[in-house]
């Protein structure tokens, strides 16, 4: 009777818990646009606690007055972090200006060119195609006016009204260098906090399942920061090859959007081949081939450094990604790896959690 009243009372724990943290994870998801300024900021947390660790073992004097020598580390990495940010954007900047001015002082001779271009492919169609289809394009195009114009005054009208639901956003992202600061101040706090939430027995199981999930989550930023820095400095080198101005600025964007999902690549694409035809257009099918190539490169690569930190195989890989795309779109894609891990290293803690305790009352 004992037993059978332990069991009921592990299962109920248990119940207990996954209930918490499905409630949780789902108020995170709902308010998921409100989230991402704290998100960047517990990301950028994760990313510069271990300089402020550093920092503050070296201040003098060691081992004394540990508080205001992570005060002070915190301060010296949030100025140097700062500097270092502000100096990258006043140099990603320049090279966006830069190329934007070239491009608005060549835009004539473009225009002029892709005209002429276009006139060549018209007596091309007209020579060749019937007047009668010819008469129906022409219908299309005349019929498509008045649906493009709806189109653009309707995307207009909720551009606009998208800006109050994002005030939220906004203030966030005002907030975080103060966030910041209080989370690298109290890194090692919250952890002690989520212990006292909840009873010794389940708060040993919540502790464990947070810190799995925090694991995973560190995985996927390594993983992501790794195909970054690979899929960048393979740009960079080869627009250094091809003797591009602003090489290092174009493999940076490279670098940043890579951890986009699936449009990442296409969006630096285009922002490089924009930059190329501004500063340096005879040189564009050299730069679609160093961005072809280092993509190639990165994704013969990413499946190696995937397996490493998600030793999950490639087929549920594919499955996690479709599934998370369908319940939750684009986020739902970004997440999908490092949730689904998150999962299964959660059912093989209570797996081997409820082994051992069968062991244990085998033994008694």
């Amino acid at each position: 009777m004992a037993s059978e009243s332990a069991t009921f009372r592990k299962v109920w724990i248990t119940l207990l818990v996954v209930l918490g943290i499905a409630l949780v994870l789902w108020l995170c998801w709902i308010s998921l646009p409100v989230l991402i300024p704290f998100l960047v900021g517990i990301l950028l947390a994760y990313l510069l606690f271990p300089l402020v660790g550093w920092l503050e073992r070296i201040l003098p004097p060691r081992g004394k007055r540990k508080n205001s020598k992570r005060v002070i580390a915190v301060i010296i990495v949030f100025i140097l972090f700062t500097l270092l940010l502000i100096a990258f954007v006043i140099y990603i900047g320049a090279a966006i200006i830069s190329a934007s001015t070239a491009l608005v002082d060549k835009a004539p001779e473009f225009v002029s060119k892709g005209m002429e271009q276009i006139n060549q492919w018209m007596a091309a169609i007209q020579t060749n195609v019937s007047s009668e289809t010819i008469a129906t394009v022409k219908q299309s195009i005349t019929n498509a006016g008045p649906a493009i114009g709806k189109f653009m005054q309707d995307f207009v009208i909720g551009s606009i009204a998208v800006i109050p639901s994002s005030m939220p956003t906004i203030l966030g992202f005002i907030t975080l260098p103060f966030f910041l600061i209080f989370v690298l101040l109290n890194y090692e706090k919250y952890g002690k906090y989520f212990n006292e939430i909840f009873p010794t027995r389940v708060a040993r199981h919540s502790t464990k399942i947070l810190t799995i999930f925090g694991t995973q989550m560190g995985r996927y930023i390594r993983f992501m920061i790794i195909m970054a820095v690979i899929e960048g400095t393979l740009v960079t080198l080869g627009l250094f090859a091809v003797r591009m101005e602003y090489a290092l600025a174009m493999g940076a964007v490279a670098a940043f959007t890579q951890v986009i999902p699936i449009i990442g690549p296409f969006i630096s694409a285009a922002v490089i081949l924009l930059m190329t035809l501004a500063l340096k257009p005879e040189a564009i099918l050299l730069v679609i081939g160093v961005l072809v190539i280092a993509q190639l490169v990165v994704l013969l690569i990413q499946g190696f450094v995937q397996e490493k930190h998600f030793p999950l195989d490639p087929a549920v890989v594919m499955v996690l990604m479709t599934v998370g795309g369908f319940i939750g779109s684009y986020w739902g894609i970004i997440f999908a790896l490092p949730v689904g891990a998150t999962v299964w290293g959660i059912y093989k803690y209570f797996r081997d959690e409820s082994k051992a305790e069968r062991l244990k009352t085998g033994q008694t």
